[in-house]
């Protein structure tokens, strides 16, 4: 065939084995895309190919190499924003915290709060019952006091009666006396008179 003679059947079979036929056929297809170009043009065409085909991979080896950067500069990123994000919930946390003993501190200082006024509220009326307790126990003194000097005052007055009655007593008594010894006098000066 290549020759351009005719093929014979018997031929094709005892002397071309299948591989050789694959090869033929690859090179019989070559040999047609190549059209009218020279064995020289198509290497010429195939290396240009090739070199664009590197260039296309260089590039895109480069495109690779640089979105590995950025996924390396977007993974650092994220983990910056992670352990931000962590240390924020740990700072939320401990506000929480804070939050929480500040609530239970200041319950605790309400129910001291709440104690300290009950107590003051107790001394408040235990302070109002000693001032009536002090102000009974003046008015007890001024109303023994009073009842003293009324006491006092009615003795005086009852010495005095018995201090009176006692001297008019006497002065009746001397009176009496004086009256008997007038009497006395007057029977004398009578019986001496007589006599």
């Amino acid at each position: 065939a290549e020759n351009g003679e005719a093929p014979n059947e018997f031929a094709i079979i005892a002397v071309k084995p299948k591989a050789k036929a694959k090869s033929s056929g690859a090179r019989k297809k070559l040999l047609e895309n190549m059209g009218e170009k020279t064995i020289e043009q198509a290497m010429e065409e195939q290396k240009a190919l090739k070199a664009k085909a590197e260039s296309i991979i260089r590039d895109a080896e480069a495109l690779d190499r640089e979105q590995a950067a950025l996924v390396a500069q977007a993974q650092a990123a994220y983990d910056q924003a992670q352990s931000e994000v962590e240390a924020m919930m740990k700072k939320e946390q401990e506000a929480a915290r804070a939050y929480s003993e500040t609530m239970k501190t200041k319950g605790e200082s309400q129910k001291q709060v709440e104690d300290a006024t009950k107590r003051l509220l107790e001394a408040r009326k235990k302070v109002a019952m000693l001032e009536v307790y002090a102000v009974n126990q003046r008015k007890m003194r001024e109303l023994e006091e009073k009842r003293k000097a009324a006491t006092a005052a009615a003795e005086a007055a009852k010495r005095n009666l018995v201090e009176q009655r006692q001297r008019e007593k006497e002065a009746l008594e001397a009176t009496r006396r004086a009256l008997e010894e007038a009497r006395q006098k007057a029977k004398e000066a009578k019986g001496a008179g007589r006599a």
